[in-house]
Order: C-alpha cells, then structure tokens, then sequence
C-alpha cells in the first residue's frame, strides 16, 4: 500500500506541467488546517470531504502521510478500490480539501466512518480500522 500511495502520487505530479513543478514548494495558507491534520498522528485516518454531492469518505496511511510530509503539491487518499490524488494545481481538488474534516484513531467519529467507509466497501482485503477491545 505504501509503494501504491507514492507511485499515485508521483504520477500526478508528474502531470503538472513543468513550469509549476519547477517552482518552489510552499504550504498553502489556504489548506493550514488541513495540512496539519493530515500530516500529523499515525495509523489510519479519514477524510470526510463535504461538497454538493453530499459526504465521500476517504481514509489514508501513514505512507500517504509521509509522501505529504516530502511533497507540498498533493495528497493520496483512498475509496476501498483505488487511490484518489488531490492535486493543489487543480481547483475542484483543493476546492474539494477546503471543506474536508480529518478523523483519527480514537476521536469520537472513527468507527462510525470506518463503518460507513466498509458497507460500502466490496473489497475483501479491506479490514476495519478499528482496534479490537475498543
């Protein structure tokens, strides 16, 4: 999974074209908040991201993590099937992150997310995130 978040990653940025992938990274003030939640504790987090559409749920590692950490340009999140790449250059995805709520282990929400994040969710080599005895 970890090899998956980086290479999702690394390929959309290799999208942005090269004048913009020469400039000098920054954090977007814009994104402060979120930034700090996605980049800060450990283990598997959710992203609720609130938009016209209603609520999409999204969860993520600490390999995505990292790769924040390293690169200012994005973020890796994932739906039970695939890798979703919120690139920064993009207005809907930076528009998307501005309305989007970070849950982690242990904050009132989790198990809720994680058991909206699994009905829907057909893949059977996705497990709850959810710590046993809790």
């Amino acid at each position: 999974m970890q090899k998956l978040a980086a290479a999702a990653l690394a390929a959309a940025l290799l999208a942005v074209p090269a004048a913009r992938a020469a400039e000098p990274q920054a954090p977007d003030p814009d994104l402060a908040k979120f930034r700090q939640a996605y980049t800060s504790g450990s283990g598997i987090a959710y992203v609720v991201i609130h938009d016209d559409k209603g609520e999409r749920i999204y969860r993520y590692g600490d390999a995505s993590r990292e790769t924040a950490k390293k690169d200012l340009r994005g973020y890796v999140l994932f739906t039970c099937l695939s890798p979703h790449v919120f690139v920064l250059q993009n207005p809907p995805d930076k528009a998307a992150l501005l309305n989007a709520t970070v849950v982690h282990a242990g904050e009132p929400s989790f198990a809720d997310l994680d058991g909206k994040y699994l009905a829907d969710c057909k893949n059977p080599l996705v497990k709850t995130a959810v710590k046993k005895g809790k």
